[in-house]
């Protein structure tokens, strides 16, 4: 539009002076039609323009974007808080902000939550935008802002989804390990854009999840209705935000959440503890998700917890020698990008990601800082242009250099603000029309003042410029960064000829300190590796890149000799089909968690090397890290189930496998902290109940095919008692359990088919084969033990526990669970069982009760005759539970919802029978105790009777404990007097619950 067009289009809208006294400055605008057509759109719905105060700042945000012209037309109340002359240059903090957004939403108490975040947003876009239009504000400054924007809105979205949870579940809480209450905070963290304070108008903002610890809600009530467990909780929190931030209305998002930078990406747990978390980083995350983890930053909710984890992850990212195949990963990441451009025809049009992009620069900068951030924290920066400073400020950069980067960053930057701020559009795509492409220069405060119609070429010389500056600079750090590689020694510790003075040496250079006792297993392994049919050349090559790195990873396990032995077992396993050894060779990120498994648990490295065909389960880490619930270990055992082909017996095959490789899975979790002790029993109770129900249907189905219509659908169900009625199954436990059928089809062959099933499921569970053992079974709890009937009816369940019934029997009871089959009927028999066993304790009265539980706890410690036994010595396990249940027997304490040991004592501290003088004792002897014994499991295959006299084995046993811990001098006595310690308070708090009758 010509001047004289702008003044007869103003002089129609507006009265004559202020007419004039726009024209020019719209006249100078990127888009002086845009501007005036939404000047008219205004009129149109408000019936006037705006007041004569408000028109500078109209037509400078209308004319430089649709979008924002557009939000000024529904919103002209937006107009009374834009500062007059536009926002001052002072940045504002935080608490300015969120103290804005508080008084807006008090303003707006009647709308939707979600509406409020997403009108606040564009209120303060407006405000950003016009500082940006006016030049009163950098391009980091406009960064910044928009991220502490985001920042603002995510907390108060945490804090509106908080109040709604809070309010039906109670606060969240964990204890630590002296049993003591603490609340659970949650933390969300911000990576990409957000995370280095550089976010865009119309940027995704990449968001992780977490929480402290799990634990359990506090509850509404006195006495907790409604609690449910911290992950529980947390995942309807991280879900409410989600929705309130990513939720569509009318007026769009608040901001586009991708959340498939979270561990395991989209398959992941959508939320889950900073321990989990960092385990995952520790062990499994590939070198691009460390990468992205650079710009990890705590946005809202608990930043102190957020600073923590991010302190812990960049130790992880930084904390060793620069590995020269990240930039090789770095560069083929790269070309990856650059070949889907080009077939798209993008590589010149794309800003961010094409030839010379914002991509490039940002990955270069990336490369520096890992190469040199190990040894300088200084260089550990997230934003890109305060890491390109650092770098020059230790001369990794020239300084004229650094002064070009930033401003070709910035440059870039600025046209991909441009270019989405026009129409809110997440692209870095140049527009391919002249007329748009003049328009998106003059948007530029570079080329505004460009003559009408040459701003659009000045916009391609300087593209072509910077481009081709970023360009120069990422073929030279990315090349220089893998240098290394080259240069390296060729010698290799696995395939070539080494005398055993070199051998040691090279052992030592590892971080072997005595290299005698693992000479020989690495001799094996050399052995293997070289006799192993297949490529040499091959296997040198996957061996130049991982071979390193497992003498290192092996050395660095806590028993390096059993680490090596039980390498050395599994490579002569794999050796006979080379295509299994070199793979395992070639994924080097699975390399750390495997050996680690090897070197911590012989009960796992004996399950791999018996079974090598897991190790492929492994490479999954979507799997490792997703956390399993009951439901998808039944859905995933029952569909690979039907999927098999061949009778029942290959099915059955079928399914042990599927189990180990499951356990397999828990185990890594659990050797790397990815999941805590309770979990770990959780998710492998989880697994039995779905293996019981796997095979409960393969017997029916298979008494079906013999006699149709024999076997009824429902009417049979399994309780699980002992340990899995807790949930609280370790590796190798035993299933306590007891089938129990409706009685309602009192047919002779009905019954003796139904005596017949539960028979083939018991013989099936216990089964020894080449695959394995499902699962032992004892059935000796049911009513009358070995001499009672295999499946009673529920009436004759409920009659046994009205009249014969001892107490040892209804504390076994009082355990019971409904794990497989006709689960109704299971929880009626249940529920029925705990209603008589409660009542026939308050008729007993307290002193009989506690004499009876206290007969039981003589006898079985009398006849285990193990002094000093983690289960069933004084202080041991038993005391735990024989306290837990004298007093549920005492006060007649019902189950809560989901029951384990330390649920069962928190509760009953939180109904008063339990005081906290005691209840410390109980909770923390509890884990150390459990704990004990399960790594006893997993270390040495079997829970010893009693703790080892071998101080090689306590020592042994205090590194699975405290992995961080290195084994030495007194380790071996520290956990002899824990043990004494803690048996002693357990003791001491039994005893004092037995006194109070």
């Amino acid at each position: 539009m010509n001047e004289q067009d702008i003044r007869a289009a103003l002089s129609a809208l507006l009265p004559a002076d202020d007419a004039v006294r726009h024209g020019e400055h719209v006249g100078r605008l990127p888009d002086p039609a845009g501007a005036i057509q939404i000047l008219q759109n205004f009129v149109a719905r408000h019936g006037s323009p705006p007041v004569p105060a408000q028109l500078h700042d109209f037509f400078t945000l209308a004319g430089f974007s649709p979008y924002l012209g557009g939000l000024l037309v529904r919103n002209p109340d937006f107009l009374d808080v834009l500062p007059s002359g536009g926002p001052a240059r002072g940045s504002r903090t935080r608490e300015d902000l969120d103290e804005d957004l508080s008084r807006f939403q008090l303003l707006h108490a009647g709308d939707d939550d979600s509406s409020v975040l997403r009108r606040f947003k564009q209120r303060e876009y407006l405000r950003i935008a016009l500082a940006d239009a006016l030049g009163s504000a950098d391009l980091p400054a406009i960064m910044r802002a928009l991220s502490l924007l985001a920042d603002v809105l995510l907390d108060r979205a945490v804090r509106m989804a908080r109040v709604q949870l809070e309010a039906r579940h109670g606060r969240p809480t964990s204890r630590d390990d002296q049993g003591h209450v603490q609340d659970a905070g949650f933390t969300i963290i911000a990576l990409g854009k957000l995370g280095g304070e550089e976010l865009n108008y119309s940027s995704d903002i990449d968001l992780i999840y977490l929480y402290a610890r799990d634990g359990e809600t506090t509850g509404t009530g006195e006495s907790g209705e409604g609690s449910i467990r911290n992950r529980d909780h947390f995942t309807r929190l991280a879900t409410e935000v989600t929705r309130l931030i990513a939720g569509s209305g009318p007026e769009g998002q608040v901001f586009r959440v991708d959340l498939d930078l979270r561990p395991g990406g989209r398959d992941g747990d959508l939320v889950m503890t900073v321990g989990a978390a960092e385990a995952y980083y520790r062990n499994w995350a590939e070198a691009w998700e460390l990468q992205a983890m650079m710009k990890a930053r705590p946005v809202a909710g608990d930043l102190d917890l957020g600073r923590r984890f991010v302190n812990t992850v960049e130790s992880l990212i930084y904390g060793r020698e620069a590995d020269p195949y990240v930039a090789l990963e770095i560069g083929a990441m790269k070309d990856r990008i650059d070949g889907r451009l080009s077939a798209e025809g993008r590589t010149d049009t794309d800003i961010k990601l094409g030839r010379g992009g914002i991509r490039e620069l940002e990955f270069a900068v990336q490369a520096l800082q890992l190469q040199h951030g190990s040894r300088d924290p200084w260089l550990r920066q997230g934003n890109t242009l305060l890491a390109l400073h650092r770098l020059a400020e230790k001369g990794f950069l020239g300084y004229a250099e650094c002064a070009t980067l930033g401003e070709a960053y910035t440059f870039l930057r600025d046209v991909e603000h441009r270019i989405q701020l026009g129409r809110n559009r997440q692209t870095s795509t140049l527009p391919s029309g002249e007329a748009a492409r003049e328009r998106l220069a003059r948007r530029m405060r570079s080329l505004q003042h460009a003559p009408r119609g040459e701003a659009a070429a000045g916009l391609s010389d300087a593209l072509d410029r910077h481009r081709a500056a970023v360009r120069s600079f990422y073929d030279a750090v990315v090349s220089r960064a893998a240098q290394p590689i080259i240069g390296e020694e060729t010698e290799d510790i696995w395939l070539d000829r080494l005398d055993e003075g070199g051998l040691k040496e090279r052992l030592r250079g590892a971080g072997v300190i005595d290299a005698e006792p693992i000479l020989r297993p690495v001799q094996l392994i050399r052995r293997r590796l070289q006799e192993a049919p297949g490529s040499v050349a091959e296997r040198r090559r996957l061996l130049r890149k991982s071979g390193t790195a497992l003498l290192q990873m092996a050395a660095a396990t806590p028993n390096p000799r059993r680490a090596f032995t039980n390498l050395e077992r599994l490579i002569a396993s794999l050796a006979s089909h080379p295509e299994r050894l070199d793979r395992f060779l070639a994924h080097r990120e699975t390399l750390g968690p495997i050996v680690q498994v090897l070197g911590r648990s012989h009960l796992l490295a004996a399950l791999l090397i018996r079974q090598p065909r897991i190790l492929r389960t492994m490479e999954d880490r979507v799997r490792v890290v997703r956390t399993m619930s009951a439901e998808d270990y039944r859905q995933a055992l029952l569909e690979g189930s039907e999927r098999s082909r061949g009778g029942v017996g290959a099915r059955v095959a079928s399914l042990r496998r599927r189990q180990q490789e499951e356990l397999a899975t828990i185990a890594l979790r659990d050797i790397n902290r990815q999941a805590t002790l309770r979990q770990v029993l959780k998710s492998l109770s989880n697994l039995a109940d779905a293996v019981v129900e796997t095979v409960l249907r393969l017997e029916r189905e298979q008494m079906e095919a013999r006699a149709p219509g024999l076997v009824p659908h429902r009417g049979l169900a399994v309780l699980g008692l002992g340990r899995l009625g807790y949930r609280e199954i370790d590796f190798g436990s035993d299933l306590d359990l007891v089938f129990v059928r409706d009685g309602g089809d009192a047919a002779p062959d009905a019954v003796a088919a139904v005596h017949r099933w539960s028979e083939s499921v018991v013989r099936t569970l216990g089964t020894l084969s080449r695959d394995g053992q499902l699962y032992k079974v004892d059935l000796r709890l049911r009513p009358s033990g070995r001499e009672g009937e295999l499946v009673p009816t529920l009436d004759g369940l409920v009659d046994y526990f009205r009249g014969p019934a001892e107490v040892w029997e209804m504390q076994s009871f009082l355990k019971a669970r409904p794990v497989a089959g006709d689960l109704v009927l299971g929880r009626r028999a249940a529920e029925a069982i705990e209603t008589i066993i409660l009542e026939r304790a308050r008729s007993m009265g307290p002193s009989r009760v506690s004499r009876s539980v206290e007969d039981m706890r003589q006898r079985i410690l009398n006849e285990a005759a193990a002094p000093g036994s983690v289960k069933l010595g004084e202080g041991g396990l038993i005391d735990v539970h024989f306290a837990i249940d004298l007093l549920r027997l005492r006060h007649g304490v019902p189950n809560p919802e989901d029951k384990d040991t330390l649920r069962l004592l928190t509760h009953l501290h939180g109904l008063g029978h339990l005081p906290e003088a005691l209840l410390g004792p109980l909770y923390e002897g509890y884990l150390f105790l459990r704990s004990l014994e399960h790594a006893m499991r997993l270390v040495f295959d079997r829970p010893l009777e009693q703790l080892p006299g071998d101080p090689d084995r306590l020592e042994e046993l205090a590194a699975a404990l405290e992995p961080e811990l290195a084994s030495g001098a007194g380790t071996a006595d520290a956990l002899r007097e824990q043990f004494e310690r803690h048996t002693a308070r357990v003791r001491e708090a039994y005893a004092k619950i037995l006194r109070e009758t």
